[in-house]
């Protein structure tokens, strides 16, 4: 089973949600079947990426990073290239954010996450905005299995 984790990068985490983010990805890939693939999209911003890779090094799991090559949506092999191809390389993606940016985040901030505005049966209001749910929806598009774990 290929498992594909995208979420938020570390500065909307908070040493809490870190925590709880690795303890749900460990928890995926403990109960998904056998042999396992944990794929990553390595963000330069570190976060959840990063921390799939560490939990999958600690449990012997094998890896499929999908690194950007160039820090931009529309690049050569940019953004939107590495989530399609998470997406397409998947076969289920899990999507860890937060409900609420963290005390101090001084990025960009959105009233609800327009991608999960664009999906039937998603609440864009559940969690901070993140291209994590892009990738999901494509995901979803190409009939994979898309789940969200929303840390409170």
């Amino acid at each position: 089973m290929r498992i594909g984790v995208v979420g938020h990068a570390r500065d909307k985490l908070t040493p809490e949600t870190e925590h709880k983010a690795r303890e749900i990805i460990r928890g995926i890939l403990l109960a998904a079947e056998k042999p396992v693939v944990a794929v990553s999209g390595h963000s330069p911003l570190g976060g959840v990426d990063l921390i799939l890779e560490e939990v999958a090094l600690e449990l012997g799991i094998p890896t499929d990073i999908k690194a950007p090559k160039d820090h931009s949506w529309d690049g050569e092999y940019g953004f939107k290239a590495r989530n399609l191809d998470i997406a397409r390389d998947s076969d289920e993606v899990h999507v860890i954010v937060v409900k609420e940016y963290p005390p101090g985040y001084t990025g960009r901030r959105f009233a609800s996450c327009y991608h999960c505005a664009k999906m039937p049966g998603n609440d864009p209001k559940s969690h901070c905005k993140s291209g994590a749910c892009f990738t999901a929806m494509q995901a979803k598009r190409m009939g994979k299995r898309a789940i969200w774990h929303i840390i409170e």
